[in-house]
């Protein structure tokens, strides 16, 4: 078979077959279109957040602090330095993002809420999640989080952080619940250090004012002790000598103290940032659903790409048949010469 007698085969079989090939591209079109209408939308909240540092330069970024960088507030704990892009994506900020409360929806978890807008709105692909019992529903909502959330710093350098759901709403209260936690999580970080010092400081005051009182009732007690006798005797004289001196060292370690307690009351204060949300998770939000005509012309497309590969194949199966008997019948036979033999 030349060129011209396969291309006038190849569309007799087409015009033959053309009731089949409309046909299966009509129905891959339609079941396409379906899936992209089941499909639910999706809405993508998203929100800007900043830090607000104590810092001895304020030239100086502070979003520093939340970079894991620079001189100022570069540590959460001035010791461990933590990414904050990290945090917001730990597992332990989203198990309790997933386990916490939320009073206008009923007083259920998130991870309940989750669980409900899932089977509510999945679409005919997805399977059925986990029971709401589910001892393991919080790891559940904690996967569903990580997947569906982003949080980086921009070349700008803002902290941009996005979640996306399936219902406004949902959207709104995970996202403010998001940005609740990581500013908790953040600040008890920062100041971890700090606070620490400043109870050391608190519980070193109280132990040195109750020496101190202790001994004011020894003296007190003393002078009680002697109202008819001569103070002037060493006898009497020496141990409230001794009392009055233990009370003046008290005294100056207390003064001490007290100014140790301030300055780390103070050092508590600087620590302790300010977390400021310059772009709320408010809407409108960015929805995002299948279009029905993409799917619908890409199953029209498909489907008459194979179905007429498929009328094609008793063709191809024909012409490859031919070709390998024309190779059979051109290849050069093997004479095999016997050589004669003396009598």
């Amino acid at each position: 078979m030349n060129s011209q007698q396969i291309t006038a085969e190849i569309i007799l079989r087409l015009r033959r077959g053309w009731v089949w090939i409309l046909g299966t591209a009509i129905l891959i079109s339609a079941i396409l279109i379906i899936f992209a209408m089941r499909t639910p939308k999706t809405f993508t909240s998203s929100a800007t957040i900043f830090p607000l540092t104590a810092t001895p330069d304020n030239s100086s970024s502070a979003l520093n602090a939340l970079m894991g960088g620079g001189d100022i507030g570069k540590n959460f704990t001035d010791e461990n330095s933590v990414n904050i892009v990290d945090l917001a994506m730990s597992r332990s900020l989203r198990e309790e993002v997933a386990a916490a409360k939320v009073p206008s929806l009923g007083n259920k978890t998130v991870a309940e809420l989750m669980l409900n807008e899932y089977n509510q709105n999945r679409s005919a692909m997805e399977k059925p999640s986990i029971a709401s019992n589910d001892p393991s529903l919080i790891t559940w909502a904690s996967g569903v989080l990580k997947s569906n959330m982003t949080a980086n710093i921009t070349r700008t350098n803002s902290f941009v952080l996005t979640f996306t759901g399936r219902t406004r709403d949902l959207v709104r209260v995970i996202s403010y619940i998001i940005i609740d936690k990581i500013s908790g999580f953040y600040i008890d970080l920062k100041i971890e250090k700090a606070k620490r010092d400043f109870e050391f400081a608190s519980k070193k005051v109280d132990s040195l004012r109750g020496v101190m009182n202790s001994k004011d009732q020894k003296l007190i007690a003393m002078d009680q002790h002697t109202l008819f006798t001569n103070t002037s005797q060493l006898q009497y004289r020496v141990p409230t000598e001794n009392v009055i001196a233990d009370k003046q060292m008290i005294r100056a370690q207390y003064a001490n103290a007290v100014a140790n307690q301030q300055n780390a009351a103070y050092k508590l204060q600087k620590a302790t940032p300010v977390i400021k949300v310059l772009d709320k998770p408010d809407p409108p939000y960015s929805v995002k659903r299948r279009s029905k005509m993409v799917y619908g012309g890409i199953g029209f497309a498909g489907g008459l790409i194979v179905m007429s590969l498929i009328m094609l194949i008793p063709l191809l199966i024909k012409y490859l048949s031919i070709e390998f008997s024309k190779l059979i019948q051109n290849s050069p036979s093997k004479n095999v010469v016997v050589p004669k033999g003396n009598p």
